[in-house]
């Protein structure tokens, strides 16, 4: 068997970059640059006031001494006033700070507070409190200067970016475009949801965790679900979808089963079968068709959940243009809440909580892999070496975090 980290680098070795779009601001979200993001105005554009109050020089403020009101500055306004010895602007928060004053004394801290906030602004204000030069004035540039680099290429975008992206004076931004991926799920077993049962038949999850993982990455998808173990069918699906797709996905079919349909059908097609030392999720494929990667995960839900996150996640990351991830830096150390035994031969990943403790498995049954059911409680995935019999309370463990 081959080592969980040889098969990370394998899948990886596949990663095709995708194309650079440029697009506008608001649909990047999700997106990686491709381009690094360089200043054109500085943040912020000029010197302005952090609050509603009154724009005086600082050495000219002295409790219970009056000071003339000379102009009143709404945000949106440029002053047009000067400022000498002895007056001040009514200035509301974000509107530019006058030339000739320094500071800016809060409503709160004048006699009168906020009648002085009146539609007319009053003909004088009086301070009730001494000021620092530079007091509640938020100075051009401060948070970012013009030619600084802000964001490099590579960076995935979230709303936060975007509006550093308008703020800096960017309406459009080149990202790698959005990854097509087709997913088929295979099995005669397979029913649609809330199709009746039959004996011997399940439900089909794997295409809803598949395709659902993907569009939380914001990739494009294709779903075909096949609930059955035509070879002919299987194959013109999986040609169809390698001409449409950037990637492609299957489930099931991949083990050691007289009807697995996807390992039959696609061993002379160029996509390699291998048994990779990890539980669940031993039996994986991989390969490229029209150089189009292709990636087989194995059919029961935890074992495809495993396999998302181990293996999928990180190539789709390289394949939208992030920097590739080493397989050791996928985890971070946390320490085990509960102890649990582990069979010998084949690293273990199991969906486990956080808590206040350290970490516990997600179900009473481990990773065992047909247990969907208690997904939806995991925050990471738990790294139990092959070596290792027994995980003890308060043990330092390996994690991915899930989310």
């Amino acid at each position: 068997m081959k080592t969980v980290e040889q098969h990370y680098d394998d899948i990886l070795s596949l990663a095709n970059t995708s194309p650079v779009i440029d697009v506008p601001i608001e649909k990047a979200l999700n997106r990686v640059l491709a381009e690094d993001i360089i200043a054109h105005y500085p943040i912020p554009p000029f010197t302005n006031s952090a609050m509603d109050g009154f724009a005086v020089r600082a050495q000219d403020v002295i409790p219970g001494q009056e000071l003339r009101v000379v102009e009143d500055i709404p945000a949106g306004c440029a002053p047009q006033v000067k400022i000498f010895p002895g007056q001040a602007s009514r200035i509301m928060t974000g509107a530019p700070l006058p030339e000739g004053a320094n500071s800016v004394i809060r409503v709160e801290d004048t006699i009168g507070g906020m009648e002085n906030m009146a539609t007319q602004a009053p003909d004088c204000v009086v301070p009730k409190i001494s000021l620092q030069k530079n007091a509640n004035v938020r100075h051009a540039g401060e948070d970012v200067a013009v030619g600084e680099k802000i964001f490099t290429a590579g960076t995935r975008v979230t709303p936060s970016h975007i509006a550093a992206f308008s703020a800096v004076g960017f309406a459009t931004v080149k990202v790698h475009r959005q990854l097509n991926v087709g997913v088929v799920a295979t099995g005669n077993e397979l029913r649609s949801p809330g199709e009746e049962l039959d004996f011997g038949t399940i439900p089909d999850s794997n295409s809803f965790l598949v395709s659902g993982l993907l569009f939380e990455r914001g990739a494009n998808v294709t779903v075909r679900s096949l609930h059955s173990d035509d070879s002919a069918h299987f194959v013109e699906t999986i040609e169809k979808l390698v001409s449409e797709c950037d990637l492609v996905l299957t489930t099931g079919g991949v083990s050691a089963g007289a009807f697995d349909v996807v390992k039959s059908s696609l061993r002379s097609h160029g996509v390699n079968f291998t048994k990779v030392m990890m539980q669940p999720g031993k039996p994986q494929g991989f390969g490229e068709i029209s150089g189009v990667p292709v990636i087989c995960l194995p059919g029961n839900p935890v074992s495809v959940y495993v396999s998302m996150y181990l293996f999928v996640l990180p190539l789709l990351n390289v394949m939208e243009g992030g920097k590739r991830i080493e397989y050791a830096d996928l985890f971070t150390t946390s320490v085990a809440g509960t102890s649990w035994k582990h069979k010998l031969g084949r690293d273990q990943f199991v969906p486990v909580v956080e808590s206040e403790r350290g970490v516990v498995p997600a179900s009473a049954g481990g990773s065992a892999s047909h247990f969907v059911g208690s997904l939806p409680k995991a925050t990471a995935l738990a790294l139990v070496p092959a070596t290792e019999k027994w995980v003890q309370p308060g043990q330092n463990i390996s994690i991915l975090r899930l989310r």
